[in-house]
């Protein structure tokens, strides 16, 4: 059943038929909750999974967010292009200023951020009313659930190929988990990562760090300076990248058959 609200589309999903399109960019999150939705809104196409009936809620914060975003932008046309750090306005709202903190951190413009941000955003009015939610946009995901979380990433590399499947340890969460690479996608990057995924303690962090991570990498000799350079991150949890036929891994993520 489709329920559209203006022009925002909330389905609810059946469980076995979640993840069958795997020509999209994005995460498989294999998850055993109740309720599952697909939500598009403008440029978002987000799954949102919960242990709750939370359809209700979500319509209003999503707006929310985009109006934000499109305030800011507005306000200040370097917010949307820029791939460099902007300088923090005092009109920014708070997850404004937490996206330009965060993107100050890596380097790169506050937008490399926005599909952490929205998910970040969403989860903050969610989480009281849910025990387990996982909320995916795009390839960046939020994870709060006390048992372990099962993901597989989507890649285009003849050596592994649909074969890279991850482990989050629940108990832990909440964590954002969000991807970047050179190779396809939507996203902008200035590397040839064949696939980078970093899992933080905050979406927003993951998905700043994501982008940089895989601006940083030309060839698989850049995959151990990358990793010993951003593990050093207070928040960041875990790094996979994926160059060519070499695999870097560190943290918190267990590769799995």
């Amino acid at each position: 059943m489709t329920t559209n609200c203006c022009d925002i589309s909330i389905e609810s999903l059946i469980p076995d038929k979640l993840y069958l399109d795997k020509n999209i960019y994005r995460s498989k999150v294999k998850s055993r909750e109740k309720y599952k939705w697909k939500v598009v809104y403008k440029y978002s196409d987000i799954l949102i999974s919960s242990d709750s009936y939370i359809k209700d809620r979500v319509e209003k914060p999503l707006r929310e967010i985009y109006k934000l975003l499109e305030f800011c932008i507005e306000k200040d046309p370097s917010f949307l292009k820029s791939l460099s750090p902007v300088r923090i306005k005092s009109y920014f709202p708070e997850i404004i200023k937490k996206m330009c903190e965060k993107s100050a951190i890596f380097n790169v413009g506050p937008m490399a951020t926005v599909a952490g941000a929205v998910c970040e955003y969403l989860a903050a009015n969610l989480n009281k009313y849910c025990s387990q939610l996982i909320i995916e946009n795009g390839g960046d995901v939020y994870i709060k659930s006390k048992r372990d979380i099962n993901v597989g990433v989507y890649l285009k590399n003849k050596y592994f190929k649909d074969r890279i499947n991850l482990k989050i340890k629940g108990g832990n969460t909440p964590y954002g988990l969000c991807s970047s690479s050179g190779s396809f996608g939507h996203s902008l990057s200035l590397g040839k990562s064949d696939l980078v995924v970093v899992l933080a303690e905050s979406t927003i962090s993951a998905d700043g760090a994501a982008t940089a991570v895989a601006n940083s990498i030309s060839s698989h000799a850049d995959i151990s300076k990358a990793i010993n350079h951003y593990k050093k991150v207070n928040d960041i949890e875990g790094i996979l990248i994926v160059k060519d036929s070499k695999i870097g891994l560190w943290g918190s993520l267990e590769l799995i058959e």
